[in-house]
């Protein structure tokens, strides 16, 4: 159907287009006269109760020209764009499913008029990637605008535009086939190409109703407004100056970050458009490691949040310390990057209402049901608030790291084994030295590596199974680990998560098979001593189903059992076994292959640190063949030892990681951030797989982190 020829009905009882008078203070905007219309699809049902929630505004319903179609909001979007109505100088597209706040039509001119060269969004969804933190960020410094930028698609839920705009936006989405679905992701390119700036008002003038998703939205979870009115909306402050764009931060990041709260886990989100990578994906960089990208050191962010969640109040002592830890650091690392903004002075006496509205959403979107009773909402606000003061107010003063230098950020990283190692093992004199040496270049060798693992562009994840073994150095339960990462680990529903257990499965990395629990092994190697893992009975690789956000609890691992899957060969599900105690870094699922078999580095030392059955050998080979960087050049190689089936008993740092280096990366990846008991924001020994090992795993683990910062900081 031609755009000029769009389906569109008058709604009886409806007047004329409403002209208003001027009402901020000061304001010379000429009067908008605001075309409206209403985007239908007729499975939402009757409309009539938005039409009356825009009255006086003359509301006309667009109706889906292909209602029994595939979805396509894009389809409707084409000719409600077109239907600009004779003598307007603004056009708003309303979608079938929100509700709009009391005195809407007043309210919605006074902002058009304020911006009348804007897209002007009335709303954001509470847990969109990147605009939903950029709202938070408005709102904490008291804006009474929110700039979105082009970088997310251009919320779409209500939008208003300049007249003339909106025929070319029409024009422009005629282009485009239907089958392209969304609306949203058209509109950001075209007002990206027409220089039109995206703002949002503080707060949104619109709610998001609770029905499903036409569009197939539904995994997102639940949809609701970042910044929901309540109570609180002053139209004068729409007329003071705002930025049109992010402001800039003192000292700038490498790149575009935000803060994200997602399954009680805060990550952050580094913009990477020329990589390929989708604005969109599962890969976050945890903030206990990376909060580098926003220029602060972790352990400064874990040193305040932990002692706000030591003195939080006694009726929060039913959420878990982790879930206050993550919510703690997302609301002071925002509260850190708005103090060192450049935004404008606060806009209205309503700021602090709207700041609280903006933290009360994000504990109400990022943590788990199981983490946020809805009787504790109110204490976790308060809390969050606390911590987006803390962060407000960091002075940079609080002590780096072991091994990182007060005040390092990426671009200055401390260089890797610059300080003296020592106590690496029972060895004295040259040839001591010489390990140590070798220590410390492996160290840095593997966070080299590892940065190469991390810094690839994300993207749709690679169907993956992680299986968990029991610790037995720790004593870590795998069906605990399972149900943490069956809640925090879903890869948008790539991943899924299995105890390990007894029934014949393949070795990891080796193509050969085990009976495990029988003691008979095929071609045994050092890879099929389950040492560390393995539990002692019960079905192989019991799955659990995935937890959705919405879901109350996580499902006891041991109800839910099946026979192993079969071996998916190459381009199937790929397999991660990992140990109980160790949490995965996400990011280092990037080094996941299809159909490929890997082990965390803590499962492989865990199987050579387990005595051998009789006759095996150790068969990993002890010669480096990868490239060194040149401070590692030589030192690796010289101090090589071959682990006998006596050393696997005995084990030290130095044979952990010169064994490492040799090892195939392809095979053991950097798939654990921490393990359980570890410091937050401190560099963890698991990363190296160090985790239950005694001398310089900590030291290791400092060098290994600022090798890995020194190499990504180059990468990204």
């Amino acid at each position: 159907m031609p755009v000029h020829d769009a389906q569109v009905r008058d709604v009886p009882g409806t007047g004329a287009v409403v002209r208003t008078a001027a009402g901020g203070p000061g304001s010379e905007a000429p009067e908008p006269v605001l075309s409206v219309v209403v985007m239908h699809h007729p499975a939402r049902g009757d409309v009539s109760d938005l039409v009356a929630a825009c009255a006086p505004l003359d509301v006309r319903v667009v109706e889906d020209p292909e209602p029994d179609g595939p979805p396509s909001p894009l389809r409707t979007a084409k000719r409600a764009w077109a239907a600009v109505a004779p003598g307007a100088t603004h056009h708003l597209v309303l979608q079938d499913d929100v509700t709009p706040v009391p005195g809407f039509a007043e309210l919605v001119l006074r902002a058009a008029r304020a911006r009348d060269r804007h897209a002007v969004a009335l709303y954001s969804n509470w847990n969109s990637p990147r605009n939903a933190y950029l709202v938070r960020a408005a709102a904490v410094a008291g804006q009474a605008w929110a700039p979105l930028g082009h970088d997310e698609w251009v919320p779409t839920l209500g939008l208003v535009l300049p007249a003339d705009g909106a025929l070319r936006l029409a024009a422009h989405l005629a282009t485009l086939p239907d089958d392209e679905r969304d609306d949203d992701e058209a509109v950001v390119t075209f007002c990206a190409r027409e220089g039109y700036p995206v703002v949002a008002t503080l707060p949104h003038l619109l709610e998001h109703g609770d029905g499903p998703s036409l569009a197939g939205n539904d995994a997102h979870g639940a949809r609701h407004a970042t910044v929901p009115a309540g109570d609180a909306v002053d139209p004068d402050a729409w007329d003071r100056p705002g930025l049109d764009r992010e402001p800039s931060r003192s000292p700038a990041t490498l790149r575009p970050v935000a803060v994200t709260l997602e399954r009680s886990r805060c990550t952050l989100r580094v913009l990477r458009p020329g990589t390929g990578e989708p604005l969109e994906h599962p890969f976050g960089w945890g903030w206990d490691a990376w909060s580098w990208w926003l220029g602060v050191d972790p352990a400064a962010v874990a040193h305040d949040v932990t002692a706000l969640v030591a003195g939080a109040s006694p009726a929060l002592g039913r959420v878990s310390r982790d879930a206050l830890l993550e919510l703690g650091a997302a609301c002071w690392l925002l509260g850190h990057d708005v103090a060192r903004s450049d935004w404008p002075p606060p806009a209205g006496p309503d700021a602090s209402a709207h700041r609280a509205a903006a933290v009360r959403t994000w504990v109400l979107s990022g943590l788990l049901p199981a983490d946020r009773p809805e009787h504790l909402v109110d204490e976790l606000v308060a809390f969050a608030l606390d911590a987006l003061l803390a962060g407000s107010s960091w002075t940079g003063t609080t002590p780096s790291n072991p091994g990182l230098r007060a005040g390092s950020a990426p671009g200055s990283p401390t260089t890797p084994g610059s300080a003296p190692a020592g106590g690496v093992g029972a060895r004295d004199g040259a040839a001591g030295v010489a390990v140590d040496r070798a220590v410390l270049a492996a160290a840095r060798l593997l966070g080299e590596r590892d940065a190469e693992v991390v810094c690839r562009a994300a993207g749709p994840a690679v169907p993956v199974r992680v299986v968990v073994h029991d610790c037995a150095a720790c004593g870590a339960r795998a069906e605990d680990a399972v149900r943490r990462l069956t809640a925090q680990v879903d890869l948008d529903g790539a991943a899924e998560h299995r105890v390990a257990g007894t029934g014949e499965h393949r070795v990891a990395g080796t193509g050969e098979h085990r009976v495990a629990g029988t003691g008979e092994d095929r071609a045994a190697g050092a890879d099929d001593v389950a040492g560390g893992g393995g539990t002692p009975s019960g079905p192989s690789d019991r799955p659990v189903p995935p937890l959705t956000p919405e879901a109350s609890d996580a499902p006891d691992a041991r109800e839910a059992r099946e026979a192993p899957d079969g071996a998916d060969g190459p381009g199937g599900r790929a397999v991660v076994e990992i140990l109980a105690c160790e949490h995965v870094e996400p990011r280092g699922l990037l080094g996941v292959e299809p159909g490929g078999r890997h082990v965390s580095r803590g499962l492989w030392v865990a199987r050579r640190a387990a005595p051998a059955p009789p006759g095996a050998t150790t068969r990993e080979p002890h010669r480096t063949t990868a490239p060194l960087s040149p401070a590692a050049h030589g030192t690796v190689a010289e101090a090589l030892v071959t682990l006998t089936d006596a050393d696997a008993a005995h084990l030290t740092v130095a044979d952990v990681l010169v064994a490492l280096v040799d090892a195939d990366a392809a095979h053991v990846l950097p798939v654990v951030a921490r393990a359980d008991g570890d410091a937050p924001g401190r560099p963890s020994p698991a990363t190296l797989g160090l985790q239950h090992m005694p001398g310089l795993a900590q030291r290791c683990a400092d060098l290994h982190a600022e090798a890995r910062l020194a190499r990504a900081v180059e990468l990204l």
